[in-house]
This record gives structure tokens, C-alpha cells and sequence, in this order.
């Protein structure tokens, strides 16, 4: 969830109440009155030190309990600290910090709906569902519960239900920035997804088209769980809430229903979509299956540990790295980039590769980052990959958290991955 679309909903309210003069409860000389402690609660507020202002508010609230002025600031306080945490990544304490502020204030629908979003950004989204359907409930009128509310419907594989509430979002706000590209692609989906049917193993739940053979989705649920144990200890033992959910595609069900190109073999969008077909009317072979599983289950760990704090460079890398090995045409490749100055320098490589204008700059793209994971990775192990996730997640920028982890920039990395390929390729 972006900065700019959380703060659409964390209205503040802080306001100083009169209070009747309340001696000290701890009765020590110096000691505050409970509107002492709630004004200067405020006036830490009004500085953006949620800290202090939180410790204020807990001190005006332990003297006069159940007061709505200081119950509401403390709200206040704790889902503005909320905010400050998950913005340099920690969900975690962001979502302790609101379920206080739902005891503090338990009419306000405000809370509710931060903790829904912070809940969607570490996938756990029937707890997400929870909170922001008691949100609505709170404020029926409330747009961003509800498209929140649709984006968990969504992320639940509840299609209709997702659909229903963009388009009560939508029909009151029509203009609503990024709903229109929602809703398209929610209708492009249902109208090839409508008939599909569900089938599940221990970890993941398939959506599949009911003409699809039967032993190629159980062959997908075996590669997909084995992906589930091996990158997970990759990872060091990290495993995203389930269920998982998967889209087989048969035909041209896959390009109708994302609108990508032949070039795309699968995505992971919040849902893993698979083609399973080869463009002849066949199946793709098993290594194919095995590798895209692979690598879009890389995909899932990555989002659920970092969200949007990984760079595309490493999101792709990590990716290939554990579902694929590089060719001797892959190493030629990089080696003659190399030596005619033609590699992308790292940090180009940050943000998307959709900047790339076409498919021989995207696949030297993915060859670098698979190149430089791959020296990382089989350097470092799982020890310096958990430094790296740890530093992205707390909102380092990328090279900088390269430093700290690998105690390499990127100018080294580059030469030292390209070298290390070309050696073994040799």
C-alpha cells in the first residue's frame, strides 16, 4: 500500500477536551493532571513524535479511563506511529499498534481500515477481510474499506465479490485513481475464468479451466509444492500464508485474461497464472512446468517478505537463480555485453523492466540479474540473502543494503558476478 493512498484514509482528530482537575494517581510531587498530559501529548503529536505522544496519552488515559477526548488521541497517536513503522517496512508492529488503537477507539472505522491495508501487504487477507467488512459496517460510505475490502475479495480469488465492491467505489467516485484499470482487469478475467473449477493440495488451490487434464494439474500441485519446502528454506524457513492461490490457462485463456504477450511464459500478480500450453496446441514439457512454478513461487516469498521494497533487479534475479541454471549461450551473452560496454549499469535495473525498449535489452536484463544473484547466492548462501531481505525490508535503498550485506556495491558485483559466469562457463 502506497504512502499516498494510506494517508487518503488516516484522518486525524486530535483535539484537547476540558477536563475536571484530577490529582496525580501516582500521587509523587510533579506529576501531571490527566489535561496536562493530554496537552502535551498533543503538542508531541503536532511535532510527529508518535513516541512520546503515545506515552502522554496513556498517562492522561490511566487517569481519567474511558475519556472519549484522550481515547481518541491515543487512537490517533497509534495509527500515526502505525503509519511511520510501516512505512520503512515493519507490518508487523504497524499491526499491533492499530489493534490497540481499535480498543482505544472501537467506534472509529479509521483504524480498521489502515489495518486491513497492512494486512493485504503481508497477505494475510482473511484477516484483512475481517477488519475492513467491520469497517463498512462502521461507514457504510467509506471508499477506501471498500476497494480495499474488493482488493482482499480479489487476493481471496471471490472475483464477484471483488467486483461488487469496485463498482460501488466507482459508481460514486467515477474518477478514482487506479479503479478503472481494476475493474478491467476483473472483467477481462471473469469472462474467460467464469466456468473454472478449484482444485487444492495442502498449501495451494488451483483455478483451472474444467477441460484441462487431470494429470497435468496434479503435476502442478506436486512441482508447486515442492517449491513451497525448497524455496521456503531457501529463505531460511519462510513460508507465506496459504492457501496459495494458482490460475492454469489452456488455449489462449492466458493472454485473453492478462492481455500480455507471447513473450510472458507466467506472472505472479497476487495469484500465480500459469499457461500450461506450448502455442501448438500441446502441453509445455515438465522442466518447463517445474521451472515457471519455480519461479514465480520465488515471486510470492519475495512480495510477501518485501512487498514493494525489492528491486526488480533482485526480484528477478532470486527468481531465476532457484529455478533455472545459466547456459553456455547465456554466459557468451553477458561475456560480449561486458567487453562492448553494453551491460545495464545495476541501479537502471531497480525499478521495472517494462522501461526496456525490446525483448533482446529485456533478456540481457534478466541474464545481468540472474548472473548476479547466482554469484551472490552461491558466495553467500542463505546468511548474506536473509541480511539483503532484512535491510530492503527495513527500507534501505538497494545498493546500500548490497553494502551493508555483501560488503559489495554495485560496480563490484557487476564485475565480479560477470567474471565468476565466464569462468564457469569456460
Amino acid at each position: 500500500m502506497k504512502k499516498d493512498f494510506i494517508n487518503r484514509f488516516l484522518l486525524v482528530f486530535v483535539t484537547v477536551g476540558v477536563f475536571l482537575h484530577i490529582p496525580s494517581a501516582h500521587g509523587q510531587p510533579g506529576e501531571h493532571t490527566a489535561p496536562e498530559w493530554n496537552a502535551l501529548g498533543v503538542e508531541y503529536y503536532e511535532a510527529g513524535d508518535w513516541n512520546r505522544a503515545l506515552h502522554c496519552f496513556l498517562e492522561a488515559a490511566s487517569l481519567v479511563p474511558g475519556n472519549e477526548t484522550v481515547q481518541r488521541n491515543l487512537a490517533n497517536a497509534y495509527q500515526a506511529r502505525a503509519a511511520e513503522l510501516a512505512d520503512g517496512g515493519d507490518y508487523s508492529s504497524a499491526a499491533q499498534h492499530l489493534e490497540e488503537a481499535i480498543k482505544a477507539s472501537p467506534e472509529s472505522p479509521l483504524p480498521r481500515v489502515q489495518l486491513g491495508s497492512y494486512f493485504l501487504r503481508m497477505s494475510l487477507v482473511q484477516d484483512a477481510i475481517v477488519r475492513l467488512e467491520e469497517a463498512i459496517l462502521l461507514a457504510p460510505e467509506n471508499l477506501d474499506a471498500h476497494e480495499l475490502l474488493g482488493d482482499a475479495y480479489y487476493q481471496d480469488n471471490d472475483l464477484p465479490s471483488a467486483l461488487a465492491q469496485w463498482e460501488f467505489v466507482a459508481k460514486v467516485n467515477p474518477g478514482r485513481a487506479g479503479l478503472r484499470d481494476k475493474l478491467d482487469k476483473g472483467y477481462r478475467e471473469d469472462s474467460v475464468e467464469f466456468d473454472f473449477k478449484n482444485l487444492k493440495s495442502r498449501h495451494f488451490t488451483i483455478t483451472h479451466d474444467p477441460h484441462t487434464d487431470r494429470g497435468l494439474l496434479r503435476q502442478t500441485l506436486t512441482v508447486l509444492e515442492h517449491a513451497y519446502r525448497d524455496i521456503g528454506r531457501n529463505f531460511g524457513n519462510v513460508y507465506p500464508p496459504t492457501p496459495i492461490l494458482v490460475n492454469v490457462y489452456i488455449a489462449d485463456d492466458f493472454s485473453r485474461a492478462t492481455a500480455l504477450g507471447p513473450h510472458v511464459a507466467a506472472i505472479y500478480d497476487g495469484k500465480i497464472r500459469l499457461p500450461v500450453s506450448d502455442g501448438t496446441g500441446g502441453q509445455i514439457p515438465a522442466e518447463e512446468l517445474r521451472r515457471r512454478l519455480y519461479h514465480e513461487y520465488t515471486h510470492v516469498v519475495v512480495r510477501y517478505l518485501l512487498a514493494e521494497n525489492a528491486p526488480w533487479w533482485f526480484n528477478e534475479g532470486l527468481a531465476e537463480t532457484f529455478s533455472n541454471e545459466l547456459t553456455p549461450r547465456d554466459a557468451e551473452l553477458l561475456h560480449l555485453a561486458s567487453s562492448n560496454g553494453g551491460l545495464f549499469p545495476l541501479h537502471s535495473l531497480e525499478a521495472t523492466q517494462t522501461e526496456l525498449s525490446n525483448g533482446e535489452e529485456l533478456r540481457l536484463a534478466y541474464r545481468q540479474s540472474h548472473a548476479s544473484v547466482q554469484y551472490l547466492w552461491r558466495r553467500f548462501g542463505a546468511q548474506g540473502l536473509s541480511r539483503m531481505v532484512d535491510a530492503l525490508a527495513r527500507g534501505i535503498s538497494p545498493e546500500k543494503a548490497l553494502l551493508q550485506s555483501y560488503k559489495l556495491n554495485y560496480d563490484q558485483l557487476q564485475k565480479e558476478s560477470i567474471a565468476s559466469v565466464v569462468q564457469s562457463s569456460g
